[in-house]
Parts: C-alpha cells; sequence; structure tokens
C-alpha cells in the first residue's frame, strides 16, 4: 500500500480521467470508486449491460435509464474490499481481496478478482460469482455524457 506522501501512478491515471485497465485492488479502490462517482454519482443516467454465465444462454440483460442513488467502499478489514452501487433497479457491486496489480497476475480467477475497463463513458466489469460463473458487466452513459 502506498504511503499518505506517495500516491502510486495507477491511483493517479484513475484519477485523471484517461483510461484505464486492471484489477480492482485493495490499492485502487478508492480512486475506482472516486472515477464511478465522477461518471454516474451526480444523476448521470446509463445503461447497465450483464452477460452471466451462470444462466446458460447468454442473453444480455438490458436496463437502460438507470439513475445511481449511492456509491459507497466497504472495507471489512485490511484484506478486503467492495463497492456498492445502489441504482434505480437495485444493487450491484464489485469486490477485492488482493492488494496491487503484481498481486493478480497469473492467479487463478475467483469471485474477488475483477478487472475493470474504464474509458470516458464506459466502464467494462469482468469477474466471477460464488458459484465460479463468469459476470461480464458493462455501464454505459447515456445521452450527452457519453
Amino acid at each position: 500500500m502506498a504511503t499518505n506522501t506517495q500516491t502510486p501512478a495507477e491511483v493517479r491515471r484513475i484519477a485523471s480521467g484517461r483510461d484505464w485497465f486492471g484489477f480492482l485492488t485493495l490499492e485502487n479502490l478508492n480512486a475506482v470508486a472516486d472515477r464511478i462517482r465522477s461518471m454516474i454519482g451526480d444523476g448521470q443516467r446509463y445503461t447497465w449491460v450483464a452477460c452471466n454465465e451462470g444462466l446458460g444462454d447468454y442473453r444480455p440483460e438490458v436496463r437502460t435509464s438507470q439513475v445511481a442513488a449511492k456509491i459507497r467502499v466497504d472495507r471489512r478489514d485490511d484484506e478486503h474490499g467492495s463497492i456498492i452501487v445502489v441504482d434505480t433497479y437495485g444493487v450491484w457491486s464489485i469486490h477485492t481481496d488482493i492488494a496491487d496489480q503484481a498481486a493478480g497476475m497469473g492467479r487463478q480467477p475467483e469471485f474477488s478478482l475483477t478487472y475493470l475497463k474504464i474509458t470516458r463513458g464506459q466502464i467494462q466489469m469482468e469477474h466471477k460469482a460464488p458459484i465460479g460463473a463468469r459476470l461480464l458487466w458493462t455501464v454505459a452513459l447515456e445521452g450527452g455524457d457519453a
């Protein structure tokens, strides 16, 4: 983890608003949450698309005109963290238990290993459900925000 006087380059890049991809980690958890807040936290409408392997048919679930009511970070301890979003439809969340990017490299995908790609108008998330099924989620800004 970074000290109070040193911000890792990865966290600076996430905060800059530039395109970023990588694992959700304990080191970047707050920066990713802040980036999500900047994209959908002020009433911006977005479309939520989910393709969940566990359902078997791979038909995407699409929810348009979603609005986030609350975005929060949950750090239960020094080894687990989550970003939780409450929106028009319900609740979605992403989780991590890895310290930094290096800790995620070569690790077998597990429930707590979340890979993100964040661009100006979109957040793509790939992770695993507790039963091991792959989850692919996309948040795409609508209207003039995209």
